[in-house]
C-alpha cells in the first residue's frame, strides 16, 4: 500500500462507467479545481451577531482586592497549633545543625516547637563534648597505665 499510484476503487456497478487503473511507469495528469468566490455567511448578517466590540466598554469588571496593612498576615484560616512535640527534640539531637536552622526561623512564630528544636541540638552538642572529653581522659589513663 506503499505504492504512490494506488487508487482503491469501489466494485464496478452498472450505472458507473468502467475507469482504468494507470499503468505502472506512465504520468497522470491532474486537473486543479477551480474555485469559486467564497459566500456570504447568513448567521454574520444579523445585527445580533454582526456588533463590533465597542472600545472604551469595559466588557467585565475586576474584582476589588483589599490591601493587607503592612505587618499582618492575609492569611484568614486556622493556624496550626504549637504544641512543641518530643519529636522536634529528637530530630535536633541527631541533627544538631537542622535542630538550629529550626531554632533560628521558628523562634518568633512557633516558640515551644522552636525550644524543643533548639534543647535537642543543644543536649546533642553537649554530649558529644562530654563523649569527647571522657575519650580522652580513658586513653590518658590507658596510656599512662600500660609500661615497657
Amino acid at each position: 500500500m506503499s505504492d504512490p499510484n494506488y487508487n482503491p476503487q469501489p466494485y464496478p456497478s452498472q450505472e458507473q462507467p468502467q475507469y482504468q487503473q494507470p499503468q505502472y511507469g506512465q504520468q497522470q495528469t491532474y486537473e486543479q479545481s477551480q474555485y469559486a468566490q467564497p459566500q456570504s455567511n447568513p448567521y454574520a448578517d444579523s445585527q445580533q451577531y454582526a456588533q463590533q466590540p465597542q472600545y472604551g466598554q469595559s466588557q467585565y469588571q475586576q474584582p476589588q482586592y483589599v490591601q493587607s496593612p503592612y505587618g499582618q498576615q492575609s492569611y484568614m484560616g486556622q493556624q496550626p497549633a504549637d504544641t512543641g512535640s518530643f519529636g522536634w527534640a529528637v530530630l535536633g539531637f541527631f541533627f544538631p545543625i537542622v535542630g538550629l536552622i529550626l531554632f533560628l526561623v521558628w523562634k518568633s512564630e512557633k516558640p515551644v516547637s522552636a525550644k524543643q528544636a533548639g534543647m535537642g541540638a543543644l543536649a546533642s552538642v553537649i554530649s558529644t563534648v562530654v563523649l569527647w572529653i571522657l575519650l580522652i581522659v580513658f586513653a590518658v589513663i590507658v596510656g599512662s597505665a600500660v609500661t615497657y
